[in-house]
């Protein structure tokens, strides 16, 4: 059996055409390893073609074996709970909000609707082909973090852009661009430490600007835990980092004068929420009341008397979920989100590829950062800023952050296997110099 038969009855099993492709060079050049060695022991060229391609063994059992083993995988397990976490979230929503309420149960289907479709088409998008346009991203990323400087829309002193007059977004909406800048951006050659750190503190400015502390808190996270895991020196990202954090503090301090009253007292609202009951320290009771009304199964039959604010189906969440299911529903719904943020951290250890780990760690930092401090300020465990617990509150901008996030990890988990036998090829290539 010559060669090209050989290799081409192999193909024929195996579905994936990005893997046929690295699969048939591979076998291609052991076959020319093989026959090689036979010449040398004195075969001609067509035995040892012969012998090389018999010592293989069957094309059929090979081509079976290699689709099964290289096939593009995804992860069904973190794909299935997110969509479940995407279905709980509407179902509790609608549940809530089915005999009609200011919230828009519609515009929530259709949120949730559309962030799984975001995070489909990401599962089977090529991701690799967004490495090289890290500094393109980038820089779109700061020229729309500077358009917020010129808005005239603000919620809450915060300004928003709006999005062809259907909806405004803060600047967190910038947050995805800016994961893939720096994925990118981490692979080049011409990074360095202190590059990084200047790059790192002009956006930080822009997105200080904003008056949007969450965005820059997660921003910052992200950025700090994609530069510890990228290839850059260790001992130089420590110096710098105390360095920026210790003016960063300094000049905290220093602000400090400048703090008026009633932001003082938001402060020491959550320590001693008692003494300002009747201003800041009132949600803080608030929400310590209803978790302790809550009891292990909740009141999910009788909810006439419970307040949905605004906050109570976005920034506290949790709390109603922890009224609504008690704290058994509440501690299952934990335990999920603690198996996703454990899943992604496991797919980040499998993946080889640099700029898809980059992603995964990027994409991990912001995901964890979410559900810790949303659960930790429910709970009553961390002071009270306005941030989404991912899948359950309501909202398009934070159902779609998300779904984008999910959307890249399980893309890198897809191509994985296509990555390790593409590096297997090359270096097998190289080593014995035939390309």
């Amino acid at each position: 059996m010559r060669s090209n038969y050989f290799l081409d009855e192999v193909s024929s099993y195996i579905r994936s055409k990005e893997a046929k492709k690295y699969i048939e060079a591979e076998l291609k050049a052991h076959l020319h390893q093989a026959k090689t060695e036979l010449v040398k022991k004195g075969y001609t060229e067509d035995e040892a073609e012969e012998l090389a391609v018999r010592k293989m063994g069957s094309p059929a059992v090979i081509g079976q074996k290699m689709d099964k083993l290289h096939r593009p995988k995804i992860d069904w397990k973190l794909m299935s709970m997110f969509l479940f976490m995407s279905a709980s979230g509407l179902f509790l929503f609608w549940f809530l909000f089915k005999n009609g309420h200011s919230f828009s149960v519609l515009k929530q289907v259709y949120s949730i609707t559309g962030s799984v479709i975001l995070a489909c088409v990401l599962l089977f998008f090529d991701y690799r082909k967004l490495q090289r346009w890290g500094w393109a991203f980038f820089t779109i990323g700061c020229l729309i973090l500077v358009q917020f400087h010129y808005s005239n829309v603000l919620v809450n002193g915060s300004p928003r852009i709006n999005i062809m007059g259907l909806f405004s977004v803060d600047s967190i909406v910038v947050l995805p661009l800016l994961l893939l800048a720096w994925a990118g951006m981490l692979q080049s050659k011409k990074m360095n430490v202190y590059l990084a750190a200047i790059l790192y503190i002009c956006s930080a400015f822009l997105f200080m600007v904003t008056v949007n502390l969450q965005a820059v808190a997660l921003y910052s996270l992200m950025v700090a835990v994609m530069v510890w895991k990228s290839g850059l020196n260790k001992r130089k990202i420590l110096i710098t980092a105390t360095v920026l954090l210790t003016t960063c503090v300094s000049l905290l301090l220093i602000s400090l004068k400048n703090i008026r009253a009633y932001q003082f007292e938001r402060l020491f609202a959550f320590v001693t929420p008692e003494k300002f009951s009747e201003t800041s320290g009132y949600i803080y009771l608030k929400l310590e009341r209803l978790i302790e009304d809550a009891g292990w199964f909740g009141h999910f039959g009788s909810l006439g008397a419970f307040d949905f604010s605004n906050e109570m189906m976005t920034d506290f969440i949790f709390v109603t979920i922890t009224y609504t299911l008690g704290w058994t529903g509440a501690l299952f719904i934990g335990l999920l989100f603690l198996w996703m943020i454990w899943r992604i951290s496991l797919i980040f250890r499998t993946v080889k590829d640099p700029f898809g780990k980059m992603l995964v760690s990027g994409s991990f930092a912001i995901f964890t950062a979410q559900v810790t401090v949303s659960i930790g300020m429910s709970l009553g465990l961390l002071p009270i800023i306005s941030l989404s617990l991912p899948f359950m509150s309501y909202g398009a901008l934070s159902a779609m952050i998300n779904a984008f996030l999910f959307g890249l990890v399980l893309s890198v988990y897809h191509k994985k296997d296509m990555i390790r036998i593409e590096n297997m090829r090359i270096w097998f290539c190289s080593s014995n110099s035939l390309f």
